[in-house]
């Protein structure tokens, strides 16, 4: 079975390719999709990383073969367990990976919530044009944070993350999805637009009571305004776009 696939439905608004390097992830957001997705319970998805068996052998055939097609389709790590989560450290399988993509020219891009781990792979992210390095950050809060992703690196590490790779060279990217409080999505569009190079916004789903708290046109109006006055590159979402 391929390791690098074509994900389907809304996932492809991230990514034409998707690489799941893990099964699970430690971060145990509240909103997080792994579990349905995966069909286990939560608290079986959260209790660890769940590698997957024989990844880099996997990786190294279908990037071979990506290679040889001629397919120029970015890659997405990951949708299924974040790819700097705690335990991922004393494994090193994430440099192994991007190394393994690199050797094949595969264009790629990460998303966490990892925060700094990920920073000590940026040395080869630097001298690599066809990738790019983004975040989850949909609070400015930390008390958000804490309630929402706990197990995720913190604002500030995370926005720390954005920042080196911004300042090394990297092309930097937010999902800011789930918006869950529009206040703090617009706070962070303010804050970081002038070292975030794309962003991507939607809202949340599958919670009605804060669905139906939210003028989410108001909202999604308001970024498009604050967006073109920072001349920013940006995507909505059709959960925002399809209202």
């Amino acid at each position: 079975m391929r390791i690098i696939y074509e994900p389907s439905g809304k996932a492809l608004e991230y990514a034409p390719l998707a690489l799941n390097i893990f099964k699970k992830c430690q971060h145990g957001c509240r909103y997080c999709f792994g579990p349905a997705t995966s069909r286990v319970l939560p608290e079986d998805y959260f209790s660890g990383h769940g590698l997957k068996d024989d990844v880099c052998q996997r990786v190294e055939s279908d990037a071979q073969a990506l290679q040889e097609a001629g397919d120029t389709r970015e890659i997405l790590l990951s949708f299924i367990g974040d790819v700097y989560q705690p335990g991922e450290a004393e494994l090193g399988i994430t440099r192994a990976v991007i190394k393994i993509l690199m050797a094949h020219e595969r264009p790629f891009t990460i998303l966490t919530k990892g925060g700094m781990r990920a920073a000590r792979d940026f040395d080869l992210l630097a001298g690599y044009p066809k990738c790019s390095f983004g975040t989850t950050l949909i609070f400015s809060d930390q008390s958000s944070v804490d309630e929402w992703e706990p197990g995720a690196a913190s604002v500030r590490d995370r926005i720390e993350a954005i920042e080196k790779a911004k300042a090394m060279g990297i092309r930097t990217w937010i999902s800011m999805e789930p918006v869950i409080d529009p206040v703090q999505a617009l706070t962070i569009i303010k804050d970081l637009h002038s070292i975030v190079d794309h962003w991507k916004v939607g809202k949340i789903n599958h919670y009605p009571e804060i669905e139906r708290s939210v003028d989410w046109i108001a909202f999604r109006k308001k970024v498009k305004s604050l967006m073109t006055e920072y001349g920013a590159s940006y995507y909505l979402k059709k959960s925002l776009t399809e209202l």
